[in-house]
């Protein structure tokens, strides 16, 4: 089809993604153009996992981010640029996302997800995507998506190499349950949350076993550094967590999404690379991710 013939965003969708069929069917394709997917984050995971699922022909996404792109997002965040410096990640990603798919419904929110104001934002979608580096935001998305009934992929990046990617949904473990948090169906008291944010931490200190520098975690612990991402491992992680939630979408007996309490581990520094794990127990200690 050449760009003449591409009268209107019908056809313009259609020649898009028209080398999807035959690695998926034209109904599964259809399943995408009418999904609702919601990202919370637009930054170094959340803007990779955006552009994946424009690319794949997801027809209405919800960005929610309430930050501005910086200079240091640089280094690994997909949507961010020197002549973005200032902008809204959401306002970008929007932007950034029409451009790929004019037709695709976007809305955008610039708020963060709290525990007043989560039902209403993570309703009324069929997957949400938590790309926060929140670890209490965190707990607070995926409680509300199992009460909401509605599937939900977590992922996680640590120094130096690593990474993973879980789905959960309305039958598997809940998600603080699973990932050890010590907040499970208790409340988010200030003194939970600070036990909570403690567990980031320790995975900076535990990071130093797997070849992070030292200095580095010490000084992140004392919050005198921000957490390390190489560009790499935030995209791969962006990309394995967009496929999970192009599992979920398409709903393929032979393509199930790794579920909670097993992961998709990624280290770039092994031969694997990539694998799906169980924990020993039944759960994570979230400090050793």
């Amino acid at each position: 089809m050449t760009n003449q013939s591409l009268n209107n965003i019908e056809d313009l969708y259609d020649a898009s993604f028209t080398r999807n069929i035959g690695v998926i069917s034209e109904e599964e394709q259809s399943k995408l153009k009418n999904s609702h997917v919601t990202v919370v984050g637009a930054g170094g995971v959340g803007g990779i996992t955006l552009i994946q699922l424009a690319r794949m022909g997801v027809g209405a996404i919800h960005v929610i981010d309430r930050d501005v792109f910086e200079a240091s997002n640089i280094n690994r965040q997909m949507l961010s640029s020197v002549s973005c410096l200032g902008r809204e990640k959401a306002d970008v990603a929007r932007d950034v996302l029409l451009d790929i798919n004019p037709s695709m419904k976007i809305q955008v929110t610039h708020q963060f997800v709290t525990e007043e104001n989560a039902s209403e934002l993570l309703a009324n979608t069929d997957v949400i995507i938590d790309a926060t580096d929140n670890l209490v935001a965190r707990a607070i998305i995926h409680r509300t998506a199992q009460s909401l009934g509605i599937p939900s992929i977590w992922i996680a990046v640590t120094p130096p190499f690593r990474g993973g990617v879980m789905s959960l949904t309305r039958n598997s473990v809940p998600y603080e349950l699973a990932l050890g948090y010590p907040s499970y169906q208790q409340e988010l008291t200030e003194e939970m949350q600070e036990k909570i944010h403690a567990m980031k931490d320790g995975r900076a200190l535990y990071s130093v076993k797997h070849g992070a520098d030292q200095e580095w975690a010490e000084s992140y612990v004392k919050k005198q550094r921000p957490w390390a991402v190489l560009a790499p491992v935030a995209n791969i992680v962006g990309v394995i967590a967009s496929f999970e939630a192009f599992k979920l979408l398409i709903n393929r007996e032979d393509l199930k999404p790794i579920t909670s309490p097993n992961l998709i581990q990624i280290n770039l520094a092994d031969q694997r690379l990539v694998s799906a794990v169980s924990p020993e127990g039944g759960s994570w200690n979230y400090s050793t991710l």
